[in-house]
């Protein structure tokens, strides 16, 4: 059920425009990063930022919990593909990754989970390692529509959301030193909306 909701989605966005080109989330996000190394990219999509990440030299493991549209890059040099549910433990080894990014992924779930996942992804994270993850803001239209679950999490047609302010992504992030965090991000889907206050936050490991 859940696998036919994000294929879905993923069919749905293999037609726009911007699907080649890397998210504007990734663009900011190589200002702060190590000069080399490897990166796991949770929820990675149609893999778009994955190959932008790796034509800059960087090891990538793209992962998504439908890797249907993954498998248009899992031949390309320095990208590694695999499928992964957020729902569970990550499956890499502790301090395997230089570099964490997450593009629209991480606010699916209630606030244990979410707890859980940044403990994970602090885990696999070397000395110094960064966070960089992009979500769902408590300013969007789409805010309080639905079912509420628990605060600023509801239930919505397909699947659930949660959406996030600066504190609470600082909040959940604690173990991170920001670089990064505000409400001013977009991507190219919501700017044909007038939405221009997503939630960027990027981090390094303390």
């Amino acid at each position: 059920m859940i696998n036919n909701h994000w294929n879905n989605l993923h069919k749905k966005y293999s037609d726009k425009d911007w699907k080649n080109k890397p998210s504007l989330f990734a663009e900011t996000v190589c200002e702060y990063l190590p000069s080399k190394g490897k990166i796991l990219e949770l929820g990675a999509g149609l893999g778009q930022d994955s190959l932008f990440f790796a034509m800059q030299g960087y090891g990538v493991t793209s992962t998504d919990l439908s890797i249907d549209y993954l498998k248009n890059i899992s031949n390309t040099k320095n990208i590694e593909v695999s499928q992964v549910d957020l729902s569970n433990e990550l499956p890499f080894k502790k301090e395997s990754y230089d570099v964490v990014y997450a593009h629209l992924s991480l606010h699916y779930f209630d606030a244990q989970t979410t707890k859980r996942i940044f403990k994970d992804i602090y885990s696999v994270l070397k000395s110094n390692g960064v966070l960089a993850f992009f979500t769902n803001s408590i300013d969007d239209p789409e805010y309080g529509t639905g079912v509420l679950i628990e605060p600023d999490y509801f239930k919505t047609s397909g699947t659930q959301k949660r959406y996030f302010n600066v504190e609470t992504a600082t909040k959940f992030a604690h173990h991170f030193k920001p670089l990064l965090v505000d409400n001013n991000g977009e991507t190219y889907k919501d700017r044909q909306k007038g939405v221009h206050n997503l939630i960027r936050f990027i981090g390094v490991k303390i």
